[in-house]
């Protein structure tokens, strides 16, 4: 299965830089990424070209990478800076590959395409996870042994919800609530709203509810597989924007590592008690073993049942009302793919 290339991917979780280098298969290339002095992120293809070991397997010199073996060295355009015990005719035959990446809200972005199209502006927006002032947030990563846009058709139907993590929505039913699909140029929305939706005694007390509230869980799909689940409860007869109006937001942002495997970063956030890091680190305990526990599986089920197949399309499968979204969003993943391959998308990215 073909990538996209001109699109950018989540690489990492911003806070794992903090700890030095990281190396990780993004679209079957493996990349080594750090951040520099200046703190702008380096990423660089983790493969000396003198052995083909990983340079990951090296060390940093100021804000280049030493290859562990023989100790050739390369700044952060991929440059051979130093050579050792051979002459400066090395440098110019011994740069590797760089790809432009970038820091935004708290994840490190990857351009896997053409450098000259990628442009910072076009990555979609998670302000939950910058926005400090407003928001309380955690965030993680799991491994998922299965094709990402599987996972994509997992979070794009909620339905989904009352059924693999029934004790979320207990003493509500999915029938009862309203959901709509909509398109917005590539992006599509999932929109669901919870009417008269139930909160038990502990949510009531810690988001300062009643029993019954209204409610929404919007889910916005980007290319090639970036959501963002936009959670909110409010009070019978106001609204979002109304006084007392809780925020959850969720961000599930989807980085194929082959076509087998995904890298699954995640986030939450939310507006009710924002400095308690207690509640932070629980939260992200629960939604990892949510998601390894219960939606992973599935996910690596579903895999295992098409082998060495990514369309899940192809096996015809039957479609219910609930995957409207999903299906959307494979035919323009499918759509983009083609017209990157005939070159029409070089230039609607550059329009961009």
């Amino acid at each position: 299965m073909p990538f996209l290339k001109n699109t950018w991917y989540v690489a990492a979780n911003a806070y794992e830089l903090d700890e030095g280098m990281v190396s990780r298969k993004i679209c079957n290339q493996q990349i080594v990424m750090y951040r520099t002095s200046t703190g702008e992120i380096a990423a660089l293809a983790d493969r000396c070209p003198h052995r083909f070991v990983p340079l990951s397997m090296g060390k940093r010199v100021g804000d280049t990478l030493a290859c562990g073996y023989h100790g050739l060295r390369f700044d952060s355009s991929g440059a051979c800076v130093e050579a050792p015990n051979d002459d400066d005719s090395q440098k110019a035959r011994a740069c590797i590959k760089a790809y432009p990446a970038v820091e935004r809200d708290a994840v490190i972005w990857l351009w896997m395409g053409q450098s000259e199209l990628a442009n910072p502006d076009s990555i979609p927006a998670f302000t939950f996870l910058s926005d400090k002032e407003k928001f309380g947030s955690c965030q993680g990563y799991s491994h998922i042994k299965g094709n990402y846009q599987l996972i994509a058709d997992n979070l794009l139907d909620l339905s989904h919800v009352h059924y693999l993590h029934p004790h979320i929505h207990e003493g509500s039913d999915f029938s009862a609530f309203t959901n709509k699909v909509k398109l917005d140029g590539d992006t599509v929305w999932s929109m669901l709203w919870r009417h008269r939706y139930a909160l038990d005694e502990k949510r009531q007390h810690m988001m300062g509810l009643p029993a019954e509230v209204e409610g929404q869980g919007h889910s916005r799909w980007d290319v090639p597989g970036v959501l963002l689940v936009d959670t909110a409860l409010w009070e019978h007869g106001k609204s979002l924007e109304a006084p007392g109006s809780v925020e959850t937001p969720s961000a599930h942002l989807l980085t194929p590592e082959t076509e087998f495997t995904t890298h699954y970063f995640w986030a939450s956030g939310r507006t009710f008690d924002i400095h308690n890091e207690a509640m932070s680190a629980g939260t992200a305990q629960m939604m990892k073993a949510v998601f390894e526990t219960q939606d992973g599986p599935m996910v690596e089920a579903q895999q295992a049942d098409m082998g060495a197949s990514t369309d899940f399309l192809e096996h015809h499968p039957i479609i219910l009302k609930a995957d409207a979204a999903g299906v959307m969003a494979r035919r323009i993943l499918k759509r983009r793919l083609k017209e990157e391959a005939r070159g029409v998308g070089d230039a609607l990215v550059a329009a961009e």
